[in-house]
C-alpha cells in the first residue's frame, strides 16, 4: 500500500457517479485538514486509519432520500457550505455482476457495534506553515 501527503480541493472531490451517494470518500486516513482559502480549519486526527470526505453537496442531496431517486450527479444542487464527514470505514460497493449484488465478503462490514475515536482541532493560519 502506498501512503502519502496529498492536496486537493473540496470542487476535485467528488466522482460523477450516475447515482451519487458516498461520492468523494478517501479511505486510510491517518490525519486530514480541511482549511479554506485562508488556511483556517479543522484537522482530524485518529490513531487507527479512518474515512472521510469534504464536499459542497449535503449527504441528503447526494442520498436521494427515502425514495432513493436516481438523480444523477449534474442534477445535485450544490450547497454554499462545506459539509465535511469522519467515518471509521465503509462497506464496498456490490458491482460484481450488477448493482443489486453485494460486496464481496472482504469488503463487507459485519453487523456489529463499532467504535471510533478521534480528535478534531481547530487550525488557523496553516498556510504560513
Amino acid at each position: 500500500m502506498q501512503i502519502g501527503i496529498y492536496r486537493q480541493s473540496v470542487a476535485s472531490q467528488p466522482y460523477a457517479y450516475i447515482r451519487p451517494q458516498e461520492t468523494g470518500t478517501r479511505a486510510d486516513l491517518r490525519w486530514w485538514k480541511v482549511l479554506d482559502s485562508k488556511g483556517t480549519g479543522l484537522e482530524i486526527i485518529a490513531k487507527e486509519p479512518f474515512s472521510a470526505s469534504a464536499l459542497n453537496y449535503t449527504v441528503g442531496s447526494l442520498d436521494g432520500g427515502e425514495e432513493k431517486t436516481n438523480t444523477h450527479f449534474p442534477e445535485v444542487r450544490q450547497a454554499d457550505m462545506t459539509e465535511v464527514c469522519v467515518d471509521l470505514r465503509q462497506m464496498g460497493l456490490g458491482c460484481v455482476n450488477s448493482w443489486g449484488a453485494l460486496p464481496l465478503p472482504e469488503y463487507r462490514l459485519p453487523y456489529g457495534t463499532y467504535t471510533f475515536n478521534y480528535t478534531i482541532i481547530p487550525v488557523t493560519n496553516a498556510l504560513a506553515q
